[in-house]
């Protein structure tokens, strides 16, 4: 038999074909593309590099490492849910800043009315309560329990203070008096004996014609019948309101009645259930949540370590590495601290979103060092550390360059999103990529060299003493734990010179013949209908949108607040502004019945109260003057009027805040600006949101006037209309740019065209399912959804190709030699990304369990694809894919012939030969020398 060296050819020699199995991945040389070839010979020269300067890249990425993270000194964790959650460019941004320069917004303690509010994280505590038996609210002895609750919160002076710091002294003021509750006050004048009936939408003030909003602060109403008198109502909800100066005194009594309302709420002696929430209660439930993943990801990191040290376990002790398993997760973990404390260096804000990416990147990166070792174990035992390093990374290095560019480009492209939430997500996720793929090829890589001499040295994994092959073993304990490796004396061409393992064993000789049985390919077509239809079953029921109470933990003050203001949610809706801008001719009757207009145009829309219910200056003014005057005075009397007279009257005085007047040296010259306030009702699901926001804005449009319809949940509303648009659009671009770099990176057109297929797939399976499995179409599910593409180049392109590539015209024999040599890295991959995000799966916050459920089903959809339908596809469409066998078949028949030779001369000094292989074992054991 001759010897190894002479089966091998020269690695500069391009003049003939090789197929090479290691990483998951077949290779034509003659028919790669440029690049491809580029990359390969660039990374054999680069592996060889690394074998002879091993110290070097050990310990450079430490010192890297090091260095970033002292960046995580200067971590800061944003909690700012507007900021988080509002597309950027969206007209709710805009029109905020807008109104916010142009109205006041009652910081002074004497000029705050409640439906006046510009932003929601006001300060305040605000109290939901409902009857324990679900009935009315306005039964007296709920009614006393409300009252006695008032008197409570109103009256309490924080204990860490002095007493003059109580809600009388910290409240918003008009009028010197603080914000009360209308309702709360219609029951405490029933309560005094004075005859008097809660109305719905509005009440009128006894013995005064001003009539007082109530409408926000019931839910679930019902009316006598023909009046506008509340006959019952399900819940009640009270608004205590605080100035921001000074800040810290306020959130110190914010905290301290919260914990009182959160023990009050307790009591079994109540009638009625209560929930609170300040305005601190949602930032400080995101900060805790964002801590307490790291106790999941300390188990992710362990799981994922068990995971990795038994997968790269064998029976042979030489060829195991479970130490390199243990290194190769580690280095995952290096690209995340560096991604954290480089982007902490550059005062990027770390947030909710942004503490789940550790669970992607670990699993993306141990799946990398499985193709890394995968490629190892191909390779002949007998040939150089330094050989084998370049060897490796000449296939290896190629797929995960290829992997972290598609996913990493994934990131690049999700990064340009109007979403902050996502663009954050993205930065974090795309710069650890990064890191990853530099951890990979140094730190890794080093290691692997010196487990790789190790191996060469035939020592034990554990032990690290020198041991003997499994044939040369004194007794079976020894050959059990102990035994391994190959004799290097005599560097014969044996079968002990490759490792053959048992999956790919697994997915050649049973996998692979089993689907290609007709009646399973039949049984897989229907399976795939049957998964489509849920599909686009799950995709016409899909829901848009993240809900507030989704960013804390489950049961929490805040989602129990939260939750239950979404079921009073029609009842609740905030007051809508309508700002007329610039400077507008009010006194001019044209344009005062172009205001008329639009009012009674806002009016008439399901979405606010009956017409004449709007809250607005410009009729009690022009009522005003035609009482008094009979007459529109010019520009100059009726400014005046308005500043001096009509504004000071204390019936009309709340409309000061809804007028921002042109002054110049203390004398008011004209109106900047102005706004009518409207009350709301039917925004009660996502799907009401989007509509809700888009006729209001319309109708807006629709003015002859320059008009911008706003209210402070706009912020909110406008990422349901913005979610599926950004997803689409994202997606068409991620698609397109991974058909690109599919269509460059990886030698063959065809395999483009299948990628792209599987994407589509692949991602309509995960909406659909998503959906069916109660997850919403949000900032969240559309990140998983954008890895979708980038996950699908791993699990469609390299399958494709070997099949494409395949030496056979028989389809059926071309997927079974794919298979067996992509099966076991594609399960790895699913597998150890699926254990990745496995402790996120009994997370209390939704926003985890929902990433878990999103990437769970790319994972699970995408093995499925790489490993049953696209194979099947595959055998069914391959007659009219073309094959290589015309180019392959002289090469492997000449080294099969070459092999057989020596067979029937039966080396003696050999104690292994070709005797009773069969070609397909030959030439694989060609294809792995060569």
């Amino acid at each position: 038999m001759e010897s190894t060296e002479k089966l091998q050819p020269s690695s500069s020699d391009s003049s003939y074909d090789t197929i090479e199995s290691g990483n998951g991945r077949l290779k034509c040389s003659l028919s790669c593309s440029f690049v491809d070839n580029l990359l390969s010979k660039t990374f054999y020269h680069y592996g060889k590099f690394v074998a002879r300067h091993k110290l070097i890249f050990l310990i450079g990425p430490l010192i890297l490492l090091v260095v970033m993270t002292t960046g995580l000194l200067q971590i800061y964790v944003d909690d700012d849910i507007e900021s988080l959650f509002t597309p950027l460019g969206s007209p709710s941004l805009e029109d905020k800043e807008y109104a916010m320069q142009a109205f006041p917004l009652g910081n002074s303690k004497e000029e705050f009315l409640p439906n006046r509010v510009l932003y929601t994280m006001l300060s305040k505590l605000q109290l939901i309560i409902t009857a324990k038996d679900g009935g009315n609210v306005f039964r007296d002895s709920i009614v006393r329990e409300v009252l006695e609750l008032d008197n409570f919160v109103i009256n309490y002076h924080s204990s860490s203070n002095s007493s003059e710091n109580g809600f009388s002294d910290l409240c918003m003021k008009w009028n010197r008096k603080c914000i009360r509750n209308p309702v709360v006050d219609i029951l405490r004048m029933r309560a005094a004996g004075i005859n008097v009936s809660v109305t719905h939408p509005t009440f009128k003030v006894p013995h005064t014609n001003h009539e007082i909003i109530i409408s926000s602060q019931m839910g679930d109403v019902e009316l006598f019948p023909g009046t506008n008198k509340v006959a019952s109502a399900k819940a009640i909800i009270l608004h205590y309101y605080l100035s921001e100066e000074p800040i810290a005194e306020a959130d110190l009594w914010e905290h301290e009645i919260e914990q009182l309302m959160i023990q009050r709420a307790s009591s079994r002696d109540s009638l009625m259930t209560l929930v609170s929430c300040t305005s601190q209660s949602l930032p400080v439930e995101v900060k805790k949540a964002t801590h307490s993943i790291l106790p999941r990801f300390v188990a992710t990191f362990c799981m994922l370590i068990l995971f990795a040290v038994l997968s790269l376990m064998t029976n042979d002790w030489v060829v195991s590495k479970p130490v390199l398993g243990l290194l190769g997760v580690l280095s995952a973990g290096f690209a995340i601290v560096s991604s954290v404390g480089l982007l902490s260096y550059c005062h990027f804000y770390f947030n909710e979103i942004v503490s789940m990416m550790p669970f992607l990147v670990i699993g993306v990166g141990v799946d990398n060092m499985f193709i890394m070792v995968a490629a190892w174990r191909q390779l002949n035992l007998y040939l150089s550390v330094e050989e084998r390093m370049g060897r490796t990374f000449s296939e290896a290095a190629v797929s995960i360059t290829i992997t972290n560019l598609t996913d990493t480009l994934a990131f690049v492209i999700g990064a340009t999103t109007p979403l902050p939430g996502v663009r954050m997500f993205c930065a974090y996720s795309g710069v650890a990529m990064v890191f990853a793929y530099i951890y990979q090829v140094t730190f890794f890589a080093a290691c692997m060299a010196y487990m790789g001499e190790r191996e060469a040295k035939n020592i034990h994994c554990l032990t690290c003493q020198n041991v003997l092959p499994k044939r040369e073993s004194p007794n079976s304990p020894y050959k059990i734990f102990c035994a391994g490796g190959v004799r290097k004396e005599n560097e014969k061409f044996n079968l002990d010179a490759y490792f053959h393992h048992p999956f790919m064993k697994f997915f050649r000789d049973y996998y692979g013949p089993f689907i290609t049985k007709p009646w399973v390919k039949a049984v897989t077509g229907i399976l795939y209908l049957a998964m489509l239809s849920g599909s686009v079953l799950g995709c016409m029921n899909l829901t848009e949108g993240l809900r507030l109470q989704n960013l804390a933990p489950d049961y929490s003050p805040s989602w129990q607040f939260y939750t239950m203001y979404d079921i009073y949610h029609e009842s609740f809706s905030p007051p809508l502004h309508v700002i007329f801008k610039g400077e507008i001719d009010y006194w001019n009757t044209s344009t005062f019945q172009a205001i008329e207009n639009t009012t009674a145009s806002f009016e008439e829309s399901d979405f606010t109260f009956h017409p004449g219910s709007a809250d607005s200056w410009v009729r009690a003014y022009h009522h005003f003057l035609h009482m008094r005057f009979g007459s529109i005075p010019p520009r100059e009397q009726y400014i005046k009027i308005l500043h001096e007279e009509f504004l000071t009257n204390p019936m009309f005085r709340h409309f000061s805040l809804d007028i921002s007047f042109q002054i110049e040296n203390g004398v008011v010259k004209g109106i900047n600006a102005s706004r009518i306030m409207f009350n709301t009702r039917g925004a009660d699901s996502p799907v009401k949101e989007q509509v809700f926001v888009t006729e209001l804005r319309r109708i807006a449009s629709e003015s002859s006037l320059d008009v911008i319809a706003f209210s402070p949940v706009f912020i909110f509303y406008d990422q349901h209309i913005g979610i599926i648009p950004y997803t689409f659009q994202t997606l068409f671009i991620a698609m397109l740019s991974m058909f690109m770099v599919a269509l460059i990176m990886i030698p063959h057109p065809a395999c483009a065209v299948w990628v792209t297929i599987c994407t589509v797939s692949i991602d309509t399976a995960v909406l659909g399912y998503m959906s069916l499995w109660g997850v919403s179409l949000d900032v969240i599910t559309m990140i998983n959804i954008l890895l979708c593409i980038g996950f699908s180049i791993d699990f469609s392109a390299h399958i494709t190709y070997a099949f494409v590539i395949g030496i056979s015209k028989d389809p059926n024999e071309r997927i079974i030699w794919a298979l067996r040599n992509l099966g076991m890295p594609i399960l790895q991959g699913a597998l150890s990304s699926i254990i990745a995000i496995l402790p996120l799966s009994s997370a209390t916050v939704y926003i985890f369990r929902a990433f878990f459920k999103t990437l769970f089903l790319v994972m699970l959809f995408g093995a499925l694809h790489g490993l049953l339908f696209l194979p099947v596809a595959l055998t069914i469409l391959g007659k009219i894919i073309p094959s290589k066998e015309s180019k392959g078949r002289n090469f492997f028949q000449s080294g099969i012939e070459d092999a057989k030779e020596p067979v029937e001369k039966k080396n003696s000094v050999s104690s292994y030969s070709f005797a009773g292989t069969n070609d397909t074992e030959v030439v694989e054991l060609l294809v792995s020398t060569v």
